[in-house]
């Protein structure tokens, strides 16, 4: 979320305001009068959700699906406008995730007797698997000291009613221990017990910290030849495993970038590892279209060598695994 709302005040100057509770950012609109302040009502009308990137003016109608997208309509010159009455935000505290050790341990403690060990095993990660990367279950209200949630709630992953943004869910942290990123992917609600999670989360995943490096990373050694970069938490996982079965881990690993739309950071991290080779396995909609070009362009920028391949059957990475298929150039 950070990593968005950085890279939007990078394209369109400070934020109106940031509305966390919705997890939307509001700025003045730059393709019509908001440029000169003169929204409806002397408001600004231009919103980026900072969890996926996509952005909306609700006067003008513009939209699309990604920051990518934004800034190659607005073109190569656009430069946001600056004025006297340009509003002020207060920087928000820094993300305390790297303090939550103890609440990812009590998830990790009980994720075997969870819902989360039967959602796991349907998406056919293996105990071994999920034991490795230290999966947990997101209890809603974790027993922990009152200094880890009050970090938790720096980093905006605690309700005011005291229930943890987690709940419900399967929780990852990279790395393992004092963790820069916190992960969840939420189980559907008809396979938790009744009451459980007492809000509908906005999508079925959610990501609090800095997204600095490709998660996974933590499993590079001097001996890594290769990196399988993938979009999403399964499918690094189900792919980890498959290297593991294969008996690879010496010399290859697989990483993933939260996401369509990865941070600015790790891109930088991607052009500044050439000594890797890459490959890209991507999701068969559009979205997974750009993502390989926009991963593979910082590869490549960094000198690295980088090649995509896009599972058969229209399917994700992690079901084409599962169904028997694996790269033939591995």
């Amino acid at each position: 979320m950070e990593n968005i709302l950085s890279a939007a005040e990078e394209i369109l100057g400070t934020a109106v305001r940031v509305e966390d509770h919705r997890n939307w950012a509001i700025f003045w609109c730059p393709f019509h009068n908001d440029a000169s302040r003169e929204g409806e009502g002397g408001q600004p009308n231009f919103g980026v959700n900072l969890q996926s990137g996509y952005w909306k003016c609700l006067r003008c109608g513009a939209s699309g699906g990604s920051l990518k997208s934004l800034q190659k309509k607005l073109g190569q010159d656009w430069k946001p406008s600056v004025s006297a009455s340009t509003p002020t935000r207060p920087k928000r505290p820094p993300t305390q995730v790297q303090l939550l050790d103890e609440a990812v341990s009590e998830a990790r403690s009980v994720v075997q007797r969870s819902p989360a060990w039967d959602y796991l095993a349907g998406r056919g990660v293996t105990p071994y698997t999920a034991l490795v990367y230290g999966l947990g279950y997101g209890i809603p209200a974790p027993q922990v000291h009152r200094e880890i949630i009050d970090a938790a709630r720096q980093s905006m992953m605690v309700r005011r009613d005291g229930i943890w943004l987690w709940a419900g869910g399967v929780v990852y942290a990279d790395p393992p221990t004092h963790p820069a990123v916190m992960n969840v992917r939420y189980i559907p609600e008809e396979q938790l017990p009744k009451g459980t999670r007492n809000f509908t989360p906005l999508k079925n995943h959610k990501t609090w910290g800095n997204r600095v490096q490709p998660l996974g990373s933590w499993r590079i050694t001097p001996a890594t030849r290769t990196l399988i970069v993938l979009e999403g938490l399964f499918d690094m996982l189900i792919t980890a495993q498959k290297i593991h079965q294969l008996g690879r881990e010496a010399d290859t690993v697989a990483v993933y970038t939260n996401g369509a739309s990865p941070s600015a950071r790790m891109h930088q991290w991607l052009r500044e590892h050439p000594q890797y080779e890459y490959l890209l396995l991507r999701d068969p909609d559009k979205a997974g279209v750009e993502w390989a070009q926009s991963v593979s362009a910082s590869i490549r920028h960094g000198g690295a060598k980088a090649r995509t391949l896009r599972p058969p059957d229209a399917l994700d990475p992690d079901e084409a695994i599962l169904s028997g298929w694996w790269p033939s150039i591995l």
